[in-house]
């Protein structure tokens, strides 16, 4: 099990983690943080060693190693807007990035909307929805830290591959945590998260490049060259046509590959 007094000794928030839940095994953090939402304060962390289903955007899976990964969930309630969700995404990405780079030097890309990537291979997936009757925002992550061998078929990597040694989880997810906090203190008190998307926009993996996007439940594959995200967590590219177009990453990107 995770060491819950480690974590709160590696963390300098005032909400997000003050409050931990940890279990060993769960169908995952998302579906126990919303089926505790009511009852929790804002920041409340959930933890497994292990999930059962891990569904990320569109149906996506994740693959779940139990006691060698992090699983976790953070209830945000001062956030409750649709809109928002994209800007969770950046925060959370930014975030993951950050402490992973300054605990491990490890350069992470961001492939939008919300992965990512250490040498060409996944190594961290976050998912963000809204609660059913709007009352705030649950963010998930879901990070491969100390998994031992590479899943070639899903094009997963962990820090510990990469790295080249065991990590800590409970500095990685102090570290985080802290990070978050730093943002989402931004969001709520000015709706905008211009470091994460700042930071974010650094690293995106496919800036200035071409690749081939799909909106949700088409067919139709075309090509593009990808730019940056702007404040509201959309990605700008510039289309066939040679114009400036904006992409939502709620019906957006169901194919998304370098060319």
């Amino acid at each position: 099990m995770y060491d819950l007094n480690s974590i709160s000794n590696y963390l300098n928030t005032n909400i997000i983690g003050q409050s931990i839940i940890q279990y060993d095994s769960l169908n995952s953090t998302f579906i126990k943080a919303k089926n505790i939402f009511a009852t929790c304060p804002d920041g409340t962390v959930v933890l497994s060693e292990n999930q059962s289903e891990c569904e990320l955007r569109f149906g996506n899976e994740w693959i779940c190693l139990p006691d060698k990964n992090i699983y976790l969930s953070i209830i945000m309630k001062s956030v409750n807007n649709n809109y928002l969700l994209p800007l969770i995404d950046v925060l959370a990405c930014s975030s993951v990035l950050k402490s992973i780079f300054d605990l491990y030097s490890l350069n992470c890309k961001i492939k939008w909307p919300n992965d990512i990537i250490i040498n060409g291979s996944k190594a961290c997936a976050v998912k963000s929805d809204i609660t059913g009757k709007g009352a705030g925002i649950i963010l998930s992550l879901n990070i491969n830290v100390n998994m031992e061998e590479k899943l070639e078929n899903l094009k997963s990597t962990s820090v510990r591959i990469e790295k080249g040694e065991e990590v800590e989880r409970e500095l990685l997810i102090g570290s985080i945590l802290n990070n978050i906090e730093y943002h989402y203190d931004e969001l709520i008190s000015t709706g905008k998260a211009s470091e994460a998307v700042k930071l974010y926009n650094e690293s995106l993996l496919f800036y200035d490049k071409e690749i081939e996007v799909a909106r949700r439940g088409r067919k139709t594959v075309r090509r593009v060259v990808a730019k940056n995200i702007d404040e509201e967590g959309r990605l700008t590219i510039i289309n066939e046509k040679g114009n400036e177009e904006i992409l939502n990453p709620g019906d957006t990107i169901i194919q998304y590959e370098e060319t």
